[in-house]
This record gives structure tokens, sequence and C-alpha cells, in this order.
């Protein structure tokens, strides 16, 4: 009798555990709608990312309606950071102890008074072209410390998952080029490559949006672009730079460019810890 009432209470005290901690792992959605403040017209495309205390947790891409939302959403205080090519950036402090619905977000193009003036006159991260999104990895302090794929968590229209798979304005269906040519290793595991290459030997990413024509018949969302830094003379150089930094610390990445008349390589290595809360 004694053991069926050890047993009975075990049983017990399991299932009070796990109703608790269901009950403390409740999650909830956090969307809206982002207009043209003068147009009132979607905006779609612009990045949208999620930051609580000093870590980015998550980013996503506005819709062609201007819609965005991040689901999974622990309870807690967060800072939404909104912003796209041609408007000022916006920051709005939010308190998420339910389901948050903000409705439309209004985004402010940039106008043309001094003070915009001076900020734009000093070397812009980011670069609009006619077809494609310039990220200026160079121009970036933190290019020092991540790797490209951290990089990517920064550039327009590219989004990186809790997986790490990298998504151009919402779609997987894109190409990654290295100095805008193919490289195998990306087409075997582009994910692994991406977390190993230090983003301090990247000139700057390209995001191109009307890809060249004889990518029309793969229906390419857009192409990927990874410039390297400036082409060395016959010898060697290289790098080894570690980071402490969440929620992808702590990592080590290494590059080194070889070159010797006619043949050239880039070899590139990692390892890192990468926590994904939830």
């Amino acid at each position: 009798m004694s053991r069926y009432f050890l047993t009975l209470s075990i049983f017990t005290l399991c299932i009070c555990a796990s109703l608790s901690s269901q009950a403390q792992e409740k999650t909830f959605q956090l969307k809206g709608i982002i207009l043209d403040s003068l147009t009132q017209k979607p905006g779609e495309y612009f990045t949208v990312a999620l930051k609580k205390d000093s870590t980015i947790l998550k980013t996503v891409i506005s819709d062609e309606l201007g819609k965005f939302s991040f689901s999974t959403i622990k309870e807690g205080k967060y800072t939404l950071i909104l912003g796209s090519i041609g408007y000022q950036s916006k920051q709005i402090s939010i308190q998420v102890a339910n389901d948050v619905d903000l409705g439309k977000v209004n985004m402010k193009p940039q106008g043309n008074d001094l003070n915009e003036v001076s900020i734009t006159a000093s070397k812009p991260i980011i670069k609009q072209e006619p077809d494609r999104i310039v990220y200026d990895t160079q121009a970036d302090p933190e290019s020092k410390v991540l790797s490209v794929l951290d990089m990517m968590r920064k550039v327009p229209l590219l989004s990186v998952d809790a997986d790490d798979n990298v998504k151009l304005k919402g779609s997987g269906n894109y190409r990654i080029l290295i100095n805008g040519k193919p490289s195998g290793v990306l087409t075997r595991d582009p994910k692994e490559f991406l977390r190993s290459m230090p983003a301090n030997g990247v000139q700057k990413i390209e995001v191109i949006t009307t890809p060249p024509s004889k990518y029309e018949s793969e229906g390419l969302s857009g192409i990927i672009n990874i410039i390297t830094s400036k082409k060395v003379g016959n010898g060697y150089n290289g790098n080894v730079n570690a980071r402490m930094q969440e929620p992808f610390s702590p990592g080590l990445n290494a590059n080194l460019t070889l070159k010797q008349g006619d043949f050239g390589a880039n070899l590139y290595g990692g390892t890192g810890v990468w926590r994904v809360d939830g």
C-alpha cells in the first residue's frame, strides 16, 4: 500500500511540474502593419528587429502589404526597431503580456533638413542602387567580431531564422555568389560556410533584387553577392578573431587568402556556440 502511495505521489508531482513548466513557457504574438506616413501606402520589405536589452532576438521582413509578425514571444519588455532605405528608422518600446497588435505603424521618409544631410554625408553603411541594396561591411564596426551569417541579420531584405536559414524577402529561392561567381561550398553547406566566414574579410554584401537575364528561368527572388576584401598579390594573408556577443557567443573565426600567379584561394574556418531562446 505504501509503495502504491509513493508511486502515485511521484506521478502527481510530475504532472504538477509539467503544468508549471507549460505555464512558464507561455508565448505571445506581436504584429503590425507598416505604412508610408505621407502616402499611406504599405511599407513593403522593411527590416523589423525585435530587441531585448542589448540583444537582437529575431528579425523579419514586412510583406507586400506592409504586414509583419513575430510569434513565440515570451512575456517581457522589448524594443522594436524598424527601418528601410529612404526612411527614418523608428524604435518602439513594447511590454508583452498578451498578444500585441500595433495596428498601423507610420514610417517617415527621409527629408532634406540640414541635420539629415550631415548624417547622410558620412560614409553610409547601406546604399541603394537601381537594382540592388549594398551593405558596406567595412563601415560597420561589428564586422571585426561577427561572422558573415551574423552580419546578414542586419542587411535589409535579408532575414535569418532560429535555424540559421537565410531568407531574401521571405523566400528561400535565391542564389549566393562570391565576387559574382557561384561557389561549390555554398551549394553543399551554405549555413556552415557563412557561419565560419569572418565578416572582416568581406568588403560588402549586395542584395540584387533584379537578377541578370541569365537567371530569369530560375524564377529567383534575388541574388546575394558577397564581395570579399581587395585581392592580394603573390603570397598570403589571413586573420583570426574571437567574439563574445549574445546570442552568438562564444565563437572563433579565421580566414586565409593565398595567391600565387594565376592560382588563388580563400580558406575559411570557425567554431562557436549559437544560443537560441525558446
